[in-house]
């Protein structure tokens, strides 16, 4: 999957509510196959009753998998981090992908540790472009080389560090959400027909990549008619 199609799930997952399954995205060939799976959410939420429950009760039993503690108490205002130890909200990530049938947003390193790592990065560029112009601009090609693999090496450092769940993901409320999303939606629940999906969908895509919106019409295919790489 190149990156405009991880954009469009991206955009389209946190849009709608719905979490997308990998089974799911290699069947999404063309704008009308994306908006029969949105319908397909929206009118199970209508059709459900209280499809949050199940969701609930199934992290709730992964949390007490990741925590070896059968009579462990998550309740969704909870945020993550305050309940889990580092190494069970990491077992925890490994069993979110089996429940939502696609790998769960990664966790991220700590709000400091971000920070100082952008303002390394943006050292390591402006220190090989001062170089260059203080040496031999010739040479930038190889200093911007050093500063790419030294940030590569930062990366590689700081990526035990990776902790904190990500934006919307941060109580067990927000992970039951994405839950619920496999089979229904938690947006845009006044959306009642393919046309009206359309219509919201439409804006999306043309964000990510840039066409036309007259292009965005339900038998376009994503690849070979809007250039999705």
């Amino acid at each position: 999957m190149g990156l405009d199609a991880v954009e469009i799930v991206m955009d389209v997952e946190d849009h709608f509510g719905i979490t997308i399954q990998n089974a799911e995205s290699e069947h999404i060939r063309t704008v009308g196959d994306l908006v029969a799976l949105i319908h397909n959410r929206i009118s199970m939420t209508q059709e459900t009753y209280c499809p949050t429950l199940p969701a609930f009760l199934r992290l709730r039993t992964a949390v007490r998998n990741a925590t070896a503690d059968s009579t462990f108490r998550i309740r969704p205002r909870q945020r993550i981090s305050d309940e889990l130890t580092v190494q069970q909200r990491r077992d925890l990530w490994k069993r979110l992908s089996e429940l939502l049938g696609a790998p769960p947003r990664d966790l991220r390193r700590p709000k400091i540790l971000r920070g100082i790592l952008g303002t390394s990065i943006a050292a390591l560029l402006g220190t090989a472009l001062i170089a260059a112009i203080a040496i031999d601009i010739r040479i930038f090609p190889v200093t911007l080389a050093i500063a790419i693999f030294c940030i590569f090496v930062l990366h590689m450092i700081t990526a035990p560090f990776c902790i904190v769940p990500p934006d919307e993901w941060v109580t067990f409320g927000d992970v039951t959400a994405k839950l619920v999303g496999v089979t229904a939606a938690t947006k845009q629940l006044h959306l009642g027909t393919s046309d009206d999906i359309l219509d919201e969908l439409r804006p999306l895509i043309v964000k990510i990549l840039g066409v036309d919106g007259d292009e965005v019409v339900s038998n376009a295919r994503f690849v070979e008619d809007l250039g999705v790489g």
